[in-house]
């Protein structure tokens, strides 16, 4: 039980890190404040990662099986919202 719920929420910690030391400085990319744009798909991608892996553990789904589900369903909406997202600006006209 223990090892489910650090699975599902070490990607949300890891983000929150990610996000402080990329605020703080102690992360630059060399965009200046435009650094902290990058942690906006990483917090999509493991808030969807939290709640799939939430929903294959009320399934009981194995371990091992409901962490590589919930990569992979957070991966394709992540990318398929980065392809939604170059759809719509390429599309739009002025």
């Amino acid at each position: 039980m223990l090892a489910r719920l650090l699975l599902a929420f070490a990607p949300l910690l890891l983000t929150v890190a990610f996000t402080w030391l990329t605020m703080e400085a102690y992360l630059n990319f060399g965009s200046g404040e435009k650094d902290i744009l990058l942690s906006i798909p990483l917090l999509l991608w493991s808030l969807v990662y939290l709640c799939a892996s939430l929903v294959l553990w009320w399934l009981r789904t194995a371990l091992r099986r409901s962490a590589l589900l919930a990569a992979g369903w957070a991966t394709g909406l992540v990318a398929s919202a980065w392809v939604v997202l170059f759809t719509f600006v390429l599309l739009r006209t002025d």
